[in-house]
């Protein structure tokens, strides 16, 4: 049929009908929200990877002004894949718990073979030294949870029955939680008491309250004390036991059978496979009430997830490093309550310019895990020079969309923040070598790195 001028004025008014349906709809429609730019893509220049091994990569970005700062700082991200290699991540004490070492230290003592040496690994959990007069000076003490190889090496924080912050890492893979260690010695069916802790002097606490009998005597550093304790040595103690005066002590074999107790306590190496007994007060009244030599006591240590309301069995796939804070709970910065921020105790905030000192803006360290359930390993720094961030601002440039991640665990920092990559240090060195002057990375209790290693399945002959 021919298209007339009558035909072709209908189909003009048709069309225009559509166009202003068509632009009435879209004004209508609400114009779509752009996702806000992280503080990541924002702020920082991204290196290309490098790939440490097949499944690590180490991921260097660099802070594009430096604000009030000479030069920019430096986050450095080791990423571990299992699915892409054979790499796990495990946790490491170095030679002794009672000795602090440099993490490329205690990297080299994983293993002597050349070509299974770690990938890379950061410092672990914080710490203190042992003061004057201890009986135990300037020995290494794990401030809450640590374990290696399913070895407990420090309890866990009281916290109102809450425990400490930490990570389990089974399997090459960490889990963040609420952690509390439960520590009982049984002597016979109607006599057991409490173990205040493991590997330290009885009755001086650092940084954090056991039970609700600790008091606090000291801020700088934190301390806690308590007149009436029992503590625990095991072998990988690795020096004599703190040595004063007052108090008791018990060694137990091997086999768990009493071979010596010795009123006053201390310098006395743990038997190979035994362990040592010292208290206090009502503690040391406690042991030598009921453990004369040739009893056979229990000691029992256990790990529970107060997240899931279980308890974590203690065998050699478990390590666990803790720390006061986490900084990021399911994808997501925690309150203020939960996460307070670095200097708030002393009054000074964040944006206040007399607190904008290497105390508050602390080197950093992180273990986190990402959406993928990868585990990375986070260091940020200054380029030659301690130099972090505000807690909170930390775990604000975490939350960047590019990095994934879910949970992260604040680990030691400051000073104390190192990154290993193969055999080389890849963080500034922030500590003085009191003999030479010379700058010198500092010492630490313990590690977190990942290897060679990998839980696949086995595949059938």
């Amino acid at each position: 049929m021919p298209v007339t001028a009558n035909h072709r004025r209908v189909l003009a008014a048709l069309a225009a009908t559509v166009a202003a349906l068509g632009l009435a709809a879209s004004a209508g429609a609400a114009p779509a929200a752009e996702e806000p730019s992280s503080p990541l893509a924002v702020g920082w220049t991204r290196a290309t990877p490098v790939v440490l091994a097949p499944g690590v990569t180490h991921t260097t970005w660099t802070e594009k002004t430096p604000d009030n700062r000479l030069r920019a700082r430096v986050l450095q991200v080791v990423e571990i894949d299992p699915g892409a290699g054979a790499a796990t991540l495990e946790g490491a004490i170095g030679t002794s718990d009672a000795a602090a070492e440099t993490v490329l230290e205690q990297l080299a003592a994983v293993t002597p073979v050349a070509a299974r040496r770690p990938h890379a690994g950061v410092n672990g959990g914080l710490f203190q030294r042992e003061p004057q007069p201890s009986g135990a000076d300037g020995n290494t003490v794990h401030t809450s949870v640590a374990v290696t190889d399913g070895v407990l090496h420090a309890a866990s924080c009281w916290n109102g029955g809450q425990g400490s912050s930490g990570a389990v890492i089974q399997y090459g893979i960490p889990y963040v939680t609420k952690l509390a260690t439960e520590l009982k010695l049984t002597a016979s069916p109607t006599a057991s008491v409490r173990v205040d802790d493991v590997n330290r002097t009885p009755g001086r606490i650092p940084q954090c309250a056991r039970d609700a009998e600790d008091t606090r005597v000291s801020d700088a550093p934190r301390v806690y004390a308590d007149p009436d304790e029992i503590v625990v040595f095991t072998p990988d103690y690795g020096t004599p036991t703190p040595a004063l005066a007052a108090g008791h002590e018990v060694v137990l074999d091997a086999k768990g059978v009493v071979t010596a107790v010795h009123e006053n306590r201390g310098g006395t190496t743990v038997p190979a496979g035994g362990r040592i007994l010292q208290g206090i007060g009502t503690g040391a009244a406690w042991l030598r009430t009921h453990l004369p030599v040739g009893s056979r006591p229990v000691v029992e240590t256990r790990l529970h997830d107060r997240t899931l309301g279980r308890e974590i069995p203690l065998d050699a796939s478990v390590d666990v490093v803790s720390s006061p804070h986490q900084l990021l709970r399911g994808g997501a910065v925690p309150s203020s309550d939960d996460l307070p921020n670095s200097c708030t105790r002393s009054g000074v905030e964040p944006g206040q310019i007399d607190g904008r000192s290497t105390i508050c803006t602390d080197s950093r360290t992180a273990l986190g895990v990402d959406l993928q359930g990868r585990p990375l390993l986070i260091t940020l720094t200054g380029q030659d020079n301690e130099d972090g961030d505000y807690l909170r601002a930390f775990a604000a440039l975490l939350d960047s969309g590019e990095l994934g991640l879910v949970d992260v665990l604040n680990l030691d920092g400051g000073g104390s923040t190192t990154l290993v990559t193969g055999t080389k240090t890849r963080t500034p060195p922030t500590d003085t070598d009191a003999a030479t002057g010379a700058k010198v990375h500092r010492k630490v209790a313990d590690a977190v790195y990942t290897g060679v290693g990998g839980y696949g399945m086995y595949a059938k002959p």
